[in-house]
């Protein structure tokens, strides 16, 4: 079985689905294809569906945009923007663990690399039992950590590397201007992490993101 990458953060709106939708529209440019899939969203409102990040994925990936692909890509929707477990509690609805692992190994591509984005950060639940981190290792996935450049970014970025055992790749996406370049805020998560691949995202050059998926 082809090891999936997993999207995640350091928090949430942290900006990893405008991360993955560069990726995405890159690869297409080359005439690649990706199997990306975001099994669990909250805050999805079915009447405001061109800001969900699911149908944000299915542009990138230049997928149709309708309920069947929707569905394919999430199966698991909730409303409320908080965290999906409680999202789903406010709905009477179950969402544990196993099935979304489950899911996930069932619809992995065989032939090529498959893209998995979670809900909210590393550390936060994705369903009642479990975490993204507890998906992340359930599925044997690649992590790629993307984090902002804010002042308290390194703790929060160190602590997340510490949690995924220090292998991972980092992306830093500055949304807004920091204290410092988020090129010097790589340079210092780096070095107290070497086993990290650390490097700032740049949209009009994301060849440092191909090269994420270049041994899938």
């Amino acid at each position: 079985m082809r090891r999936p990458f997993f999207f995640t953060g350091t928090g949430t709106d942290i900006g990893k689905t405008h991360v993955l939708s560069a990726l995405l529209t890159a690869r297409r440019a080359t005439g690649q294809e990706t199997r990306v899939l975001k099994p669990v969203a909250s805050g999805f409102d079915p009447d405001a569906l061109s800001a969900t990040d699911t149908i944000r994925l299915l542009r990138a990936n230049g997928q149709a945009l309708n309920a069947q692909t929707v569905q394919a890509m999430t199966p698991w929707r909730f409303k409320a923007a908080i965290s999906p477990d409680m999202a789903a509690r406010l709905e009477n609805r179950e969402l544990r663990l196993a099935p979304l692992v489950n899911w996930c190994l069932d619809h992995l591509d065989p032939a090529g690399p498959t893209v998995i984005e979670g809900a909210g950060g590393v550390m936060s639940p994705i369903a009642e039992d479990g975490l993204n981190l507890d998906l992340i290792r359930e599925l044997d996935a690649r992590p790629v950590l993307v984090a902002g450049n804010y002042l308290g970014t390194i703790s929060h970025t160190l602590t997340a590397l510490r949690a995924l055992d220090g292998r991972c790749t980092v992306i830093i996406n500055e949304m807004t201007p920091g204290p410092v370049s988020a090129a010097e805020t790589a340079r210092t998560i780096a070095r107290h992490a070497p086993r990290a691949d650390v490097q700032v995202f740049d949209a009009s050059d994301v060849g440092g993101l191909l090269a994420i998926l270049a041994d899938a």
